[in-house]
């Protein structure tokens, strides 16, 4: 399989962006300033810090992974609120089969200082085979109290009732399977994805 591991910054506003290689990067979101940036990963380990660097900054980062094989890959992003008043949004979802693994650790880090601020974390993953492996460590670190923050990680295989539902109104299993991993997926990596998203599918699903 041909290696890919695209990314969008799908919009930037008051923002400094470092990327010394395509696995590692750093963003700098300056006041008032905005940040929606999406990654999918396949054989390759991702690293991604942001730090809200001024009052209103904002930053909204989705990642999706597709894992197979034997590939083993970390995926490590972390967000500072380092002003108050900032707000932050990480997604990520993924799927994995054969024997791949998985290694995800979310952070949001809000020091004392940084008051009013709102973090979300949310990750999810998909396991096709009894060998494949997600460890997910989602983390909050909040030194501040008057904060909105919240965090959940969930793994697991895939819905057998959504799956019972499409197979008793006639689809093929293979069929129902890709539609309700393309579904899993479809609200958070954007179009520019689907052709690499659905030849993944057509050779691990």
């Amino acid at each position: 399989m041909t290696n890919f591991n695209p990314f969008l910054i799908a919009e930037k506003l008051n923002t400094d962006v470092k990327n010394p290689n395509s696995e590692s990067w750093v963003f700098e979101v300056q006041k008032d300033g905005f940040l929606c940036a999406d990654f999918l990963q396949t054989d390759a380990s991702l690293d991604v810090l942001v730090v809200l660097n001024g009052e209103n900054a904002k930053c909204h980062i989705n990642c999706a992974y597709l894992v197979n094989k034997n590939n083993k890959i970390n995926i490590n992003i972390k967000v500072l609120h380092k002003v108050k008043n900032t707000l932050s949004k990480q997604q990520i979802k993924g799927l994995i089969t054969d024997s791949g693994y998985v290694n995800f650790i979310g952070t949001i880090e809000i020091p004392e200082y940084a008051q009013k601020c709102n973090g979300l974390q949310n990750h999810r993953g998909i396991l096709l085979s009894p060998k494949a492996t997600v460890s997910a460590t989602p983390q909050l670190e909040i030194w501040a109290d008057d904060v909105q923050c919240a965090h959940g990680s969930a793994v697991g295989p895939l819905d057998q009732n959504q799956l019972f539902y499409l197979l008793a109104r006639g689809l093929p299993e293979q069929e129902a399977k890709r539609l309700l991993l393309r579904s899993f997926l479809g609200d958070l990596m954007p179009k520019d994805f689907d052709e690499l998203i659905s030849n993944w599918m057509d050779k691990n699903v």
